[in-house]
């Protein structure tokens, strides 16, 4: 696909034949320094298996990527850089108050329909997919795609924010393997089946927090529009029944807080 999307632009008559081996070959250099580093980044580590006991603690089996906390960030100095403190003790007040919210919370059509877009549509695989979606969108609407060093940046730490978004709300629910509500209460019906880790923090807090806040910065005039798709998805959770009101706030301000590391990071490029 490399070799003829090069010959393309020599059928087009826009670049010279001498043009094209230098360009792969540049290209295929860069990726290498990619893989090598990739390589470096701890994700082929071996999870030893052990898992807190007790009451407070997620109790399920397989947990998702349980180490993914501890690899290694691209803007982030580490995983726990922006760690949030500890969420409220199972037996606590606030968690009572947040079963008696979710065992209360009056379900309709359109708070389903929000529910099940955000889980079928924007979570797991389909997340980052989404999210470089909406730097499409915004790349072809502020007529970016004259411009391939611009969205190139754009995509790039766009891509950046998702991973370091994702390291580091893996580090903080692994740090706590806080217990899920269904596990806690039996009395909580979910909407659909709960993603398998720990509770808290929200990851569609953390994922949809940093990725609103950094095309809020590449994008300002749809700042507003991105952060309002941020809470509801982070909002939808609670309507499922799969995440605590006190994991939403949490997940939110971890994933700004990465966005807000990946902008500054970034601003240090030299495309200002």
């Amino acid at each position: 696909m490399a070799a003829q999307a090069g010959r393309s632009q020599l059928l087009a008559g826009v670049n010279y034949p001498s043009d094209l081996a230098p360009g792969l070959e540049l290209g295929e250099k860069v990726a290498a320094l990619t893989i090598e580093r990739a390589k470096g980044d701890g994700s082929d580590a071996k999870w030893d298996g052990k898992m807190p006991a007790g009451p407070g603690y997620w109790n399920g089996t397989n947990p998702i990527e349980p180490l993914l906390g501890t690899w290694k960030p691209w803007a982030l100095k580490s995983g726990d850089q922006f760690r949030p403190s500890q969420p409220p003790a199972f037996d606590s007040e606030q968690k009572k108050a947040d079963l008696a919210e979710l065992k209360s919370f009056q379900r309709t059509p359109k708070t389903n329909d929000i529910a099940y877009f955000w889980q079928f549509a924007v979570a797991g695989t389909r997340a980052h997919q989404f999210w470089n979606m909406q730097v499409g969108r915004q790349v072809s609407q502020h007529h970016w795609d004259d411009n391939p060093p611009k969205a190139a940046r754009a995509y790039a730490l766009q891509s950046i924010t998702f991973y370091d978004s994702m390291v580091a709300c893996w580090d903080a629910k692994y740090a706590y393997w806080a217990i899920r509500p269904f596990q806690l209460d039996a009395e909580v019906k979910p909407l659909f089946a709960t993603p398998n880790h720990p509770s808290y923090p929200a990851a569609h807090g953390c994922l949809s927090g940093a990725n609103a806040a950094n095309l809020g910065y590449l994008f300002p005039s749809e700042a507003k529009t991105y952060t309002a798709m941020a809470e509801q998805a982070a909002e939808s959770r609670v309507w499922a029944g799969i995440h605590y009101r006190s994991d939403l706030a949490p997940g939110l301000e971890l994933g700004r807080k990465v966005a807000g590391a990946v902008i500054e990071w970034g601003k240090t490029d030299g495309s200002n």
